[in-house]
């Protein structure tokens, strides 16, 4: 009776995972971040550097099929050769032996592709898995996993990870430029991760770890929050090694067969990186522009050897950053006139009918600053004769 409850349970949430995904990919937001992340591969794909071969987009997954009329154009446009795997009498005999469900959380297996490697026309087998999509009231996170696979050999000749953004809140903005102010808030969280790594309690359980191979931060601006990584565990006891692997499946691969040469590895992922619109306001002679930066980053070090989570941390922050400036000269003018224009009309109106009695009201007091100077002064010259006799 309890196996029967728990394979109903396993059930309704691999279907409801499956529901979810498809509705997800059909929403507007989800398929624009999607597309956003697909659209980054591009560039990326021109210099791939695997040639002219026959390529055979493996079916995706379920859900995910309105990816491949984009996933195929864009590898046309890049100069590949697309085939069809689909017309030749083996493909669908090895689909049929693939447990290819809902539940696979895995790209091809090397075990898989031998079974391909009896195609006639395909040299190599591109794959393409929607990791995640994940939505909140700002923005919508997705992220995608390619990867090339020479048939032949078995060798992943190419793979990355995408990330996109899609923002939904009218008042926000992705960050694309860290700035000196944010630079230094990013800073003090990532010494604050770094006090977590080094705590007793992690190192612990990181006894045995001396070397830690670290993986492009997903969704990461120019590598910029990559390389904060890199020096926060540089000064710590471990030793950071940079493979330069942008793939997590291909890192994990890697270590499982022994030729990655490292006990533990770094990963995480940018989710949320966005600022809310700068606002202007003015403070005398000086513009404040203020925004608040909005930042979530996931950090993981996993045991190379068997997957085991050794350490983790989030930086999450919703941060008030401002600057001021000067105003420049357009602006200063404004600013005068704005303030002449503050003054009441019958001010305005009583000065200019009574300049003039204003004007001589003014030279007297001057008038008599200057006489009450000139007395000082010879009240002192005076006062400096006497004490020479």
């Amino acid at each position: 009776m309890k196996k029967i409850f728990t394979f109903l349970v396993l059930t309704f949430l691999v279907l409801s995972v499956s529901a979810t995904m498809k509705q997800s990919i059909a929403d507007d937001d989800y398929r624009q971040a999607v597309y956003g992340a697909l659209a980054k591969a591009e560039e990326p794909l021109k210099t791939a550097g695997f040639g002219k071969q026959p390529i055979a987009i493996v079916p995706l997954r379920r859900g995910h099929d309105l990816l491949a009329g984009r996933l195929k154009n864009m590898l046309n446009k890049a100069g590949f050769i697309c085939v069809e795997g689909k017309e030749d009498p083996m493909w669908n005999k090895i689909l049929a032996e693939i447990e290819w469900s809902d539940k696979k959380s895995d790209m091809l297996e090397s075990s898989t592709i031998v079974k391909f490697g009896n195609l006639k026309s395909v040299r190599i087998l591109f794959e393409c898995d929607i990791r995640l999509v994940d939505k909140n009231e700002d923005r919508v996170y997705a992220e995608i996993e390619l990867r090339a696979t020479e048939v032949s050999t078995r060798k992943v000749l190419w793979g990355d990870t995408f990330t996109h953004t899609h923002y939904i809140g009218k008042d926000i903005q992705g960050i694309i430029k860290i700035d000196r102010q944010l630079n230094a808030v990013l800073k003090k969280n990532f010494a604050d991760a770094q006090k977590s790594l080094t705590s007793p309690m992690y190192s612990e359980k990181m006894r045995h770890v001396k070397t830690i191979t670290v993986i492009p931060l997903i969704g990461d601006i120019n590598a910029y929050m990559t390389n904060m990584a890199i020096a926060m565990i540089s000064q710590t006891k471990y030793i950071p090694k940079n493979p330069h692997i942008p793939s997590l499946r291909v890192v994990r691969s890697s270590a499982r067969d022994g030729s990655l040469g490292c006990d533990a590895v770094f990963y995480g992922y940018v989710r949320s990186f966005h600022m809310t619109n700068p606002v202007e306001s003015q403070e005398g002679k000086q513009i404040k522009t203020s925004y608040n930066a909005v930042v979530n980053i996931q950090f993981f070090v996993e045991d190379a050897k068997n997957g085991n989570i050794l350490w983790s941390a989030t930086v999450d922050l919703d941060e008030p950053i401002s600057s001021k400036r000067d105003m420049t000269a357009e602006e200063l003018k404004k600013y005068r006139k704005d303030r002449m224009d503050a003054v009441p009309d019958d001010i305005k109106e009583n000065m200019l009918d009574n300049w003039l009695t204003y004007l001589i009201i003014f030279g007297i007091i001057i008038g008599a600053i200057i006489v009450l100077i000139l007395a000082i002064k010879l009240f002192k010259a005076a006062f400096n004769c006497n004490n020479v006799r």
